[in-house]
């Protein structure tokens, strides 16, 4: 258990130091979000999103995906992971199913920061949900990750969505 532990902190600063060379390479003179979506195989996909705000003003960028659960689905979970310039920064991720009942099934949170290098700050989370049977079942998740970046800031995210039983 520990060595697996270790070795899921370690892809994740890998991660991490993976976003963070490519936002301080980035241009910090203008506002731009991008958001980008891959999918594994149905119950995984990672949505991925940045934002460059401009020296004066703070900007945020909303990403998010519908992807197709393995049958009699029950469980989310997600995984958020965020680097940026400012520890002000705020990423949330989600991972929403609507069941056949009609309910609904989340799993969200903030990343909160888990050490900072030569200005740039590595955020992680992890949030999971369960639905008992006579909830139903979902066909169906919704991923996603929001930014907010503070003025001047550079901020790159991610939101990895599990659905399964």
């Amino acid at each position: 258990m520990d060595y697996a532990m270790r070795a899921g902190g370690a892809k994740l600063l890998l991660l991490a130091a993976a976003l963070g060379l490519g936002l301080i390479a980035a241009p910090q003179a203008r506002a731009e979000g991008t958001c980008k979506t891959v999918t594994f195989f149905p119950g995984v996909v990672q949505v991925y999103g940045t934002v460059r705000a401009n020296a004066g003003t703070a900007d945020s960028q909303f990403c998010t995906t519908s992807f197709a659960c393995p049958q009699s689905t029950r469980k989310v979970e997600v995984f958020g992971g965020a680097v940026a310039s400012s520890p002000e920064a705020v990423v949330a991720v989600d991972n929403t199913a609507l069941l056949s009942s009609g309910d609904e099934i989340s799993a969200n949170c903030l990343t909160t920061p888990v050490g900072s290098h030569n200005g740039v700050t590595a955020g992680t989370c992890n949030s999971k949900a369960e639905t008992t049977a006579n909830q139903g079942t979902a066909e169906r998740s919704q991923c996603s990750v929001f930014i907010d970046a503070p003025a001047g800031a550079s901020v790159g995210a991610n939101a990895t969505c599990f659905c399964g039983t």
